[in-house]
């Protein structure tokens, strides 16, 4: 009898420890083959830091080709944290970018974002940034050595749930499906009524859709622009004169072209010292170009300057926040000059240009 007892008491430890076994290997294969951990979502943030050199140079170059300035500025937003430090690393690896190319960049990002992150002060309390990159580093780590001692009991234990969680998991999805589906049934029969009402109030035999405004309608513009572009002038630049194709997103067909370039210059020494530019826009389907002639303070006060340029275009004064429309037949172009700065020197105050940037938004308008 105690040889009986002590073989069951054998083999009952035998089973216990082969299905400890088996659980803990169906957990593992659960875990690690049929439902694997996935990262998602990630951002250029988290790659490494010559992947991130490399995706803001592609970001310059693309800015470089199509002057997107919306689309550059959040290419180098997604950098986060690092986008001050990486534009610092592009700089000083040039031979990859061209120096036009890099300093267009970085004007745009001097417009938009004047202060580099590293600049801010550490607010009380908070850990310097020197500090902050240890703790960063020490704080994966230990989150690894935490996941590694509690995934295999984790996994363990949740392979026990699989049927259950699942069968929750379709059930939530039939009562959401269900809730969709009452939602769009009211939404369908709240519609009916408010046509039905609106038809009424109209009166017999009156098509509410077909009514149409006395007179001529009006030529109204599209709410989303069709391109917005953006230029820099800065001292020096003898030769500026840029434009941008305009076209149709839908088709591509080419609608027609803008652009800001130099017009007035005072005679006085090189570099030209430039006191008025003209912002101008054509449209394939006007039989003129509209000009119009932005001036330094200086020259807009000044008679003789105002007389030579009056009939190249309207004289408006420069002025940083100023936007100007210019309108052709189809097309409509808002000029917003986004920065302003006058050169110093012996010529009188305000007389030309030292930086000026505008930012162009085409759109089309429709009868």
């Amino acid at each position: 009898m105690e040889t009986i007892k002590n073989f069951l008491d054998k083999r009952t430890v035998v089973i216990i420890a082969v299905a400890l076994i088996a659980g803990i290997l169906l957990g593992v294969l659960y875990a690690w083959v049929l439902n694997p951990v996935e990262w998602v979502d990630g951002t250029p943030a988290d790659l490494r830091d010559d992947l991130r050199v490399d995706y803001l140079r592609m970001a310059v170059d693309s800015y470089e080709l199509n002057s997107d300035a919306e689309l550059a500025l959040e290419r180098y937003d997604a950098l986060g944290e690092y986008k001050a430090e990486t534009l610092a690393k592009v700089a000083e690896s040039g031979e990859e970018v061209s120096a036009s190319a890099l300093q267009k960049f970085q004007a745009l990002v001097a417009v938009e974002s004047p202060l580099v992150e590293g600049d801010v002060e550490a607010e009380p309390g908070e850990p310097a940034e020197g500090e902050q990159g240890e703790t960063a580093a020490e704080e994966p780590a230990t989150r690894s050595e935490t996941t590694e001692q509690e995934e295999p009991a984790a996994r363990t234990g949740a392979s026990r749930f699989i049927l259950p969680v699942c069968g929750a998991t379709l059930l939530l999805g039939a009562l959401l499906g269900l809730a969709l589906l009452l939602r769009r049934r009211i939404e369908v029969r709240d519609s009916e009524f408010d046509e039905a009402f609106e038809a009424q109030e109209m009166g017999p035999g009156m098509d509410f859709e077909t009514v149409e405004p006395f007179g001529e309608p009006a030529a109204e513009v599209a709410e989303q622009p069709l391109a917005t572009f953006r230029t820099t002038y800065t001292l020096g630049d003898d030769l500026y004169d840029d434009s941008f194709s305009i076209e149709s997103p839908a088709t591509g067909d080419f609608l027609g072209e803008c652009g800001v370039g130099i017009t007035h210059a005072m005679s006085v020494g090189e570099p030209k010292k430039v006191s008025a530019f003209e912002v101008w826009l054509f449209d394939k389907n006007d039989i003129q170009t509209v000009t119009k002639i932005l001036l330094s303070k200086y020259a807009y006060n000044d008679d003789e300057a105002r007389s030579v340029l009056a009939a190249k275009g309207d004289l408006i004064l420069a002025e940083s926040g100023e936007t100007v429309t210019l309108e052709t037949a189809s097309l409509q172009v808002e000029a917003r000059i986004v920065d302003l700065s006058y050169g110093e020197g012996a010529l009188p105050a305000e007389s030309f240009f030292d930086r000026l940037t505008i930012e162009l938004k085409a759109r089309s308008k429709s009868i």
